[in-house]
């Protein structure tokens, strides 16, 4: 299918077990990094190009290489000199240090002042590109599942914290790493729910851009705006979506769905669950469920998935182990 881009309440489910995921807000991992950037400042000439990583309808992404330290990156250079787009590094800044959000370590300009980030290169591509690379050998196990839920759902939090709604969650926003770490990026159409630039405290964001079928419910209605705690809960749902669609190695939904049949599909059709046949775990189905909710007020949030069993009850490094695994064994 192509997408186009444009009971009990869940937390009542949740009880602190074993090991704490949650942790991961602030752990760092002990992971080899780049070496910080010169402290003057950074210019496309200090760059040399290796390839091209993917480009998109706001900017492209290409693999470069900065000639004095010899550390690769991945450039991020927006297709215009658009205001819009500095919201971009904007929200970088504002995750600085966030272990789980994708680095950036330098802000530069094209040629005809078109912004651009220095960011930490990812050399395994996307959760997506993940399961494209699988492709008929079915999603992930559910301790490697387990895993990247996990470091999806940290960085989202952590997102959160920091008072930004990414609003175009999917597996092609998450990037992995050969090192068996998943970080969110791309910050397109994130936005700044409260804090901004000048004190700004905007009380409502629009929810319709982004990719319909990972949209929430309430994001089908024509101008549909929310609130913080709504912005933050259309992510939630689309979290939930990806992590299904993880397990199930394809799609949620039918390949070829018009636009109307999918609104039908996610609106108003039976709950969208992990299949009753699947061989799937009780905590992931709830897992699943609390993330699926129709109604905002009843979904999940994002802090209280942190300390939900299905990530919680996993074996750390048994679960680490099996999705580096699966992300080396897919290059």
């Amino acid at each position: 299918m192509a997408c186009p881009v444009v009971p009990a309440l869940p937390h009542q489910m949740f009880h602190r077990v074993g090991a704490a995921p949650h942790q991961m807000m602030t752990r760092k991992l002990p992971t080899p990094a780049p070496a910080p950037l010169p402290p003057e400042e950074t210019r496309l000439s200090d760059f040399e190009w290796i390839g091209d990583l993917g480009a998109g309808g706001f900017a492209r992404v290409s693999k470069m290489r900065h000639r004095r330290t010899g550390e690769v990156f991945a450039l991020k250079m927006s297709n215009d000199a658009d205001p819009k787009r500095e919201k971009e590094a904007e929200v970088l800044r504002r995750a600085a240090g966030s272990p789980h959000v994708v680095a950036c370590h330098a802000l530069l300009r094209g040629p005809g002042g078109e912004p651009g980030c220095v960011l930490e290169l990812m050399d395994a591509g996307s959760l997506g590109d993940v399961l494209r690379r699988r492709r008929g050998r079915g999603g992930l196990p559910e301790q490697a599942l387990a895993e990247a839920a996990a470091h999806c759902t940290v960085g989202l939090a952590q997102l959160h914290s920091r008072g930004v709604a990414h609003l175009d969650v999917k597996p092609d926003n998450f990037l992995a790493s050969s090192r068996g770490e998943i970080k969110i990026g791309d910050f397109n159409t994130s936005r700044i729910l409260y804090g901004g630039a000048g004190g700004e405290l905007p009380l409502v964001v629009p929810l319709t851009t982004g990719t319909r079928c990972y949209f929430s419910p309430e994001r089908f209605t024509p101008g549909a705006r929310a609130g913080p705690h709504g912005a933050m809960a259309a992510d939630v749902w689309s979290l939930g979506v990806t992590v299904l669609e993880l397990f199930l190695g394809r799609f949620a939904f039918a390949r070829g769905l018009s636009a109307a049949a999918l609104e039908l599909a996610i609106c108003h059709s039976g709950p969208l669950r992990v299949p009753e046949e699947a061989d799937a775990s009780a905590e992931l189905r709830e897992f699943v469920a609390a993330c699926l909710q129709r109604e905002p007020a009843r979904r999940a949030t994002a802090k209280q998935l942190l300390v939900h069993p299905f990530l919680m009850r996993r074996d750390i490094q048994v679960s680490r182990r099996a999705l580096r695994e699966i992300i080396v064994d897919s290059l």
